[in-house]
């Protein structure tokens, strides 16, 4: 009997691995839009993003208002995000930025984007997971970090 629990587990164990591996694809339609909007979040709690509803409170959260000019405000965000060893930039220009983000444990991949409007001085952001259901509230305190890195 132990011997099928214990193979029964690892069973389990291997195709978790397989289905994250498998669904962790770049999803489509990221970036901005010629609207100024960034991806809606899907239903899922495992997502926040400023230009969700207000009244969404599983993913909305606030705009960051920045001072200084919006260069140095996303080379401020783009270091603050690369010395975290486990995220990577995927696409930039000025105004825009989408980093990749894998956990360190299971390897689950979180698609993080900041856009920066010209004609104001706010950044939007997303941070959704790409497989799952919950992310315990990481999309949300990685924004609250940016959030708290630009408020200084």
């Amino acid at each position: 009997m132990g011997r099928w629990v214990i193979a029964l587990f690892i069973v389990f164990i291997v195709g978790f691995f397989i289905y994250v591996n498998v669904n962790n694809h770049l999803p489509e339609g990221l970036g901005v839009t010629e609207e100024g909007l960034l991806k809606a979040c899907p239903a899922s709690p495992n997502c926040v993003s400023t230009q969700a509803l207000v009244d969404d409170v599983n993913h909305y959260i606030d705009p960051i208002v920045y001072r200084g000019n919006r260069k140095d405000t996303q080379l401020a965000i783009e270091s603050f995000m690369l010395e975290k060893d486990n995220a990577r930039i995927v696409s930039h220009s000025l105004g825009y930025v989408h980093f990749e983000v894998t956990s360190r444990l299971i390897g689950y991949v979180d698609d993080v984007e900041f856009y920066l409007p010209e004609a104001d001085s706010v950044v939007h952001a997303r941070s959704a997971s790409r497989v799952g259901y919950s992310d315990l509230g990481v999309n949300r305190d990685r924004v609250q970090q940016v959030q708290n890195l630009l408020a200084d």
